[in-house]
């Protein structure tokens, strides 16, 4: 039974203790330490949401831009200046780390074939049969109720409405966009923050719930969604394989996929 459950832990689990120790050296290392990364994980979050909901309207009357365009700018400039940049800044000026070591530290030391090729999938399909009553059952009245706050109401001039792409919207930014979400949230989170709070008890539980949290401007969806945090697999992921490249897949397979998934078995997307 020993060999056996020994050969389970090592079918998920990649084994790298001087990857461990490289990364432990730049842990956070008091309470005082570990509050502010967990505070500088919802804070660019409150900033998107003061602008595209108290804000809004003053600067789509001061730039003559729709809700949309605030909108889009606003999550472009938040996704991709403050996810791919703030990580590479502090790893740079207050660990002293080259470009390259804070790569290896961020998780894109290597290509782990094994871990997208067979233990992606076998987590995907587990977190999307697992999530089914959940969405189907819970979600629903969880949605509506967060909705029904004014501070958090999600209009028809809302981005999810909307939609994220826009024909006449400038094509670079919509791809700095896409960068800055699936890759720089993913880099900022799972890669940054996850790592600087690891010696917090249940560490990944908390980042998956502040990740929800953090989505001020969407609370009534990602709100929804923080009982669900516990078995979304994107930190185990990070911290069974000790790289970020199978984060990002699951970050695109939630985004386009799993949606579509939920709303062909259960009637809710």
């Amino acid at each position: 039974m020993s060999a056996l459950y020994h050969k389970f832990v090592n079918f998920f689990n990649l084994s790298d203790p001087n990857y461990v120790r490289y990364v432990r050296k730049f842990e956070a290392q008091t309470k005082k330490e570990i509050v502010f990364y967990l505070f500088i994980a919802l804070l660019p979050g409150l900033i998107a949401y003061i602008f595209i909901y108290p804000l809004r309207e003053l600067i789509m009357a001061l730039t003559d831009l729709s809700a949309h365009y605030v909108q889009l700018y606003v999550l472009i400039l938040m996704s991709t200046g403050w996810h791919l940049l703030v990580p590479f800044l502090m790893l740079r000026y207050k660990d002293g780390l080259s470009f390259k070591e804070s790569l290896v530290f961020l998780g894109f030391a290597r290509l782990d074939l094994k871990g997208l090729l067979l233990v992606f999938p076998i987590l995907t399909i587990l977190f999307t049969l697992l999530s089914l009553p959940y969405v189907k059952y819970v979600y629903p009245p969880l949605f509506d109720w967060l909705n029904g706050f004014p501070a958090f109401h999600m209009g028809e001039w809302h981005v999810f409405y909307q939609g994220y792409y826009d024909s006449e919207f400038p094509l670079p930014l919509l791809l700095m966009g896409l960068i800055g979400n699936f890759i720089g949230e993913e880099i900022y989170f799972r890669g940054y923050l996850l790592r600087k709070v690891g010696r917090l008890k249940l560490d990944w539980l908390w980042i998956a719930i502040i990740f929800q949290l953090y989505h001020m401007w969407q609370a009534p969806i990602n709100w929804a969604y923080v009982p669900l945090a516990v078995i979304i697999p994107v930190e185990i992921l990070v911290k069974l394989r000790k790289n970020i490249y199978g984060a990002i897949l699951l970050h695109l397979f939630v985004n386009f996929l799993w949606g579509t998934i939920n709303m062909f078995l259960v009637g809710v997307r």
